[in-house]
């Protein structure tokens, strides 16, 4: 009787738990919708301050359409993945927006209007596939006032910023207006008048490009007001600028104004000044710099010294010489440029020309982020002896690295000083309105966000690209990707302090470390194993054509007993080695089944025979209690 009504109370709780999880989950699915945990490692799929601080600030409703070949990608596993990844960081956004986002997911078919829509906003379509069917995977979103920003395809390689580039397109959107960029230089790339050909000569590839994209004013080199509307000032060479000039441009960082600053400890492009009665030069006439604002920001740059690097230097043509390599001036490749920064994160090539470097001066409380650096294999020397040099050879003479890299450009972030107490007199000719100037701001409120490039040759033609003339029209033909660096620090610049702090993140491919150590173990072993092989073959050679040489016979095209039996033992050697080989393929086959024999193993096997014995020593122990409240 105990038993039956045991056995009732037990399917009767079956019956209750299966009701409860049906009602749970109906409860859950209606009222937790939009709540969700992100339990992934690098938390893939939780947004960052700032992107929540972006979505926040949207004050127009946001349309956005993910354009996405469902049915055309089927054949493509990696790409669905990532477009998982995607759908799921873009719904994100949509939550967090309180309804100023609205995410259509879209599947262009062919020769449907979807596709035509895909079309008319621009997206690229891809070919896939043996059929070479088209594949849209883009995003185009628009604000209330008709304004249109898209990211034509997302590209797996660029997974680390994939929240930046969406968070991007939503600050354009809300603030669709160009960037004004205001340029202080004194070096020619705005063009003029070339004393030594008596010829107007054209603006620098890097101005042709920034007006593409910004609006870009020219501001006097001895302003000392920064103009209200420049929303990225870049200072170029700013070799003996006034000290109204200098405050302006520390009042612009003070009140959070972004920059980007080229000074040069020797300037190749900076046309030279004679000493009067002299050929030389004029002591420091190619040198810039910032002294007085740099020493109270923290930035230690020293102008009297040139970076060299031998491992990146250049190749040149000298006149008396042939080529040579020169050591000052440099490309730079992927290795050392910052592929986890925006700015940097595709670059190929960044070239340098006689190039000084910045570090951080002791005792600040600020933040150098590395750009681009030199290789460890650099050394300095003194600015000076590039303005006697008479050969490049001199560069190599006594070279000696100093196992150092240096920082050649580079963020700076944290809050700045100003390098000033009070407002300096202006000069009546320049004096604006008093109002105008503004509040003496002694530092900086939220931070500062500045790019540092200890070069302005990076910024010449010669440097980066070539021009040509094609009908009127000038064509570009770039060789390193400084243009590029430019056009992406401005850009990056542009955004707010929000867009700026949102850095590359993790990407969601996990690599299985394990596998790839043995692979990289066996592979080590397999070339070390060839290596014999190439090097035994090539002691048999040696000792064929020796015995060759050796005989006193006239026929020489018959082998004697010698060659017949090295030849014999080369063989039964390379057979050996050949073994040897696919032992070391095979035993690395074996390790890696013996890996995932254990993975499936511990995944199938071993967690539910877990949970078996848990749940049999829970009912045993259920069983005894049962049995003692009986008295049995």
């Amino acid at each position: 009787m105990a038993a039956q009504k045991t056995k009732s109370f037990t399917i009767i709780g079956l019956i209750v738990l299966i009701a409860l999880f049906l009602v749970v989950n109906m409860v859950s699915s209606t009222l937790f919708t939009n709540s969700r945990i992100d339990l992934t490692e690098n938390e893939l799929y939780t947004l960052t301050d700032g992107t929540r601080s972006i979505i926040k600030k949207i004050e127009e409703p946001v349309t956005m359409y993910l354009f996405y070949s469902d049915k055309a990608s089927e054949d493509v596993p990696q790409l669905r993945t990532y477009a998982t990844r995607v759908k799921e960081l873009l719904k994100e956004y949509e939550q967090l927006s309180n309804g100023n986002i609205v995410l259509n997911i879209v599947d262009p078919l062919p020769f449907s209007e979807e596709e035509d829509q895909a079309g008319s906003f621009g997206l690229q379509a891809i070919p896939i596939g043996s059929s070479g069917e088209n594949m849209y995977f883009g995003l185009a979103a628009s604000n209330a006032v008709g304004d249109v920003e898209v990211l034509p395809f997302f590209q797996p390689q660029r997974e680390q910023f994939l929240e930046y580039d969406v968070s991007k397109l939503l600050t354009t959107l809300s603030n669709p207006e160009k960037t004004v960029v205001g340029v202080i230089t004194q070096l020619p790339i705005f063009g003029g008048f070339d004393m030594a050909s008596t010829q107007m000569t054209k603006a620098w590839a890097i101005v042709a490009q920034m007006r593409q994209l910004f609006e870009v004013k020219q501001l006097d080199v001895t302003t000392d007001l920064i103009d209200a509307d420049v929303d990225v000032l870049m200072v170029v060479h700013p070799k003996n600028i006034t000290t109204p000039t200098q405050y302006a441009i520390d009042q612009f960082v003070m009140r959070g104004g972004k920059a980007i600053f080229f000074v040069d400890p020797h300037s190749e492009v900076d046309i030279p000044v004679k000493q009067q009665n002299s050929p030389l030069e004029v002591e420091g006439g190619r040198t810039s710099s910032l002294k007085n604002l740099f020493d109270a920001w923290g930035i230690d740059f020293d102008a009297t010294k040139v970076v060299l690097d031998r491992k990146y230097a250049l190749t040149v043509g000298g006149a008396h010489q042939g080529e040579a390599r020169h050591y000052g001036l440099l490309a730079v490749s992927k290795e050392d440029i910052d592929a986890e920064d925006v700015i940097s994160s595709e670059l190929e090539i960044i070239s340098a020309g006689v190039s000084g470097f910045i570090k951080v001066k002791e005792g600040a409380d600020i933040t150098i982020t590395p750009i681009v650096t030199s290789s460890d294999d650099a050394a300095l020397i003194e600015a000076v002896k590039f303005r006697f040099l008479p050969d490049l050879s001199q560069l190599s003479n006594g070279f000696e690295p100093t196992g150092e890299k240096y920082t050649l450009s580079a963020r700076v972030e944290g809050k700045l000083n100003s390098a000033f107490n009070s407002r300096p007199e202006m000069s009546d000719a320049k004096k604006v309105d008093e109002s105008k100037y503004g509040e003496h701001l002694q530092s900086t409120e939220n931070g500062a966000n500045l790019v540092v490039v200890a070069d302005t040759d990076m910024l010449s033609d010669r440097m980066w690209v070539q021009v040509q003339e094609f009908f009127g029209q000038q064509i570009f033909n770039s060789w390193a990707n400084n243009g590029d660096m430019i056009i992406n620090a401005i850009d990056n610049l542009t955004g707010s302090s929000d867009l700026i702090s949102i850095r590359g993140r993790e990407t969601s491919t996990r690599p299985f470390e394990v596998v790839a150590n043995l692979r990289l173990a066996a592979d080590q072993k397999f070339r070390s194993t060839e290596e014999k092989l190439q090097a035994k073959l090539a002691e048999t050679e040696a000792k064929l054509v020796a015995l060759q040489k050796a005989r006193d016979d006239s026929n020489q095209l018959e082998l004697s007993p010698e060659q017949e039996a090295e030849i014999t033992r080369f063989q039964q050697d390379k057979f050996k080695v050949r073994k040897e080989l696919r032992q070391v393929r095979h035993n690395l086959d074996q390790d890696i089944e013996k890996l995932g024999t254990k993975l499936k193993f511990i995944n199938i096997g071993l967690v539910p025979i877990i949970i078996s014995i848990l749940a049999l020593i829970l009912s045993f122990v259920r069983s005894r209690k049962r049995k003692r409240a009986l008295g049995v």
